[in-house]
């Protein structure tokens, strides 16, 4: 049996390492190295898309934040695109809002299509971006795109609204021969049926380029390649719904190709496009599949700049069946634990700038868990709502909050 004064003696000496060692934690670093808001947000010279993330979909700050982050691009980078997670035909409804179109902000955030982003917040940015474009110069309005192709009604609308004019036997031929693919049966459809109508979109797709003199001479050289596009997304479509196995591997791989074709495509100006964190961050958050932001980095390298978020405590909006409701998932990680020492309860960090310092790098080195909430979360047990991954490995910047509230929803 053990001698008492020998348990009394390790005791001793175990409280006297956790006092040493701040319990465990890591030290304090030096906070005078990261910045509490975004307005002079620092992006290298050879950048040319800027993403950002959010650890959960349903949060006010989040939404604000993208605001924030594409204000301050379009100030001091010459950004004029904003991009979505959301589907390339729906944006394109958005964008004819903010170039002076019908309807309020209200209607263009529900044209989204997802209601998510059916929220004052969102409602803000737009008429932000309809205000601006009253008074931009030429050539310098801004444009509200998505990447995203869960959905086909719009892009099937545009597409037709175009190929009609053209061609009304053709048109009429593709509108019977895709009627099944409809948003509102979208998930009933089976995955037999978006297997099957595949080759007819591909064939449509050849359709509309043997037409391209013909709609340009019509419509102009952009209208033929938005036209195009919206074949692609419905092609894209019904690809990722073809097999529920390899989903987001192919949803990915697709959204990365709108990004590729916005390059190609666009002004030249830098482009700013936002997802969550799972699809932004230059490492995959899960090992099933390729995410944008790794296919991005393979593509772009150091022109892709990737910027995540986390809180300490996120308060959100889970969308269920019948509607919101609000949750709180608590987890705190060496980098929101500084949080609450800013004016604001945030901070901007740079980190391969913040790397430089040696009580930085320990932390950004090293895995943290984050946290990572999508739109409907089943469980809020930690293992389930957090991913734990290297900071400096998959973010080039991150904004950490230490409290998020939810949006506020505008249905």
């Amino acid at each position: 049996m053990m001698n008492y004064k020998k348990i009394s003696s390790l005791i001793m000496a175990v409280c006297l390492v956790f006092l040493l060692t701040g319990c465990g934690k890591t030290a304090v670093p030096d906070m005078t190295l990261v910045q509490p808001d975004v307005n002079t947000l620092a992006i290298p010279e050879q950048v040319k898309v800027v993403g950002l993330g959010e650890a959960s979909h349903g949060v006010k700050e989040y939404q604000e934040l993208k605001a924030e982050v594409f204000q301050t691009l379009v100030r001091d980078y010459g950004c004029q695109t904003f991009i979505l997670e959301c589907d390339f035909g729906n944006a394109l409804k958005v964008d004819s809002y903010i170039h002076g179109g019908e309807g309020t902000a209200k209607d263009a955030a529900a044209l989204t299509g997802f209601r998510i982003y059916r929220t004052k917040e969102m409602e803000q940015l737009l008429d932000w971006m309809r205000a601006y474009n009253e008074t931009a110069p030429e050539g310098k309005d801004l444009h509200f795109y998505g990447m995203d192709m869960q959905s086909a009604d719009n892009s099937k609308e545009y597409l037709f609204d175009i190929l009609r004019q053209i061609d009304p036997d053709l048109c009429a031929e593709y509108e019977e021969l895709l009627a099944f693919l409809n948003d509102t049966d979208m998930y009933d459809i089976s995955t037999k049926a978006f297997a099957q109508g595949m080759p007819d979109v591909q064939k449509l797709i050849q359709e509309v380029d043997q037409a391209r003199s013909d709609i340009e001479a019509a419509f102009g050289s952009e209208a033929f390649a938005f036209a195009r596009e919206c074949a692609c997304s419905i092609y894209n479509c019904c690809d990722i719904r073809k097999s529920d196995k390899d989903y987001n591997q192919v949803r990915d791989g697709h959204m990365a190709e709108k990004i590729e074709w916005f390059l190609e495509h666009g002004d030249g100006s830098l482009l700013f496009l936002s997802g969550h964190n799972g699809h932004i961050g230059r490492v995959n958050a899960s090992s099933y599949y390729d995410c944008l932001g790794k296919r991005l980095s393979e593509t772009l390298g150091d022109q892709y700049f990737a910027i995540g978020t986390d809180a300490a405590t996120t308060m959100f909006n889970s969308q269920g069946a019948e509607g919101f409701t609000e949750k709180i998932v608590k987890n705190e990680n060496d980098l929101n634990a500084l949080a609450g020492q800013m004016e604001g309860n945030r901070y901007y960090i740079d980190l391969a700038k913040a790397a430089e310092d040696d009580s930085w790098h320990s932390i950004l080195s090293e895995k943290q868990r984050i946290t990572t909430l999508n739109v409907g979360s089943l469980t809020f047990l930690k293992v389930f709502c957090t991913l734990k991954l290297v900071p400096e490995d998959t973010f080039d910047g991150m904004v950490i909050f230490d409290q998020v509230s939810p949006t506020t929803v505008d249905l």
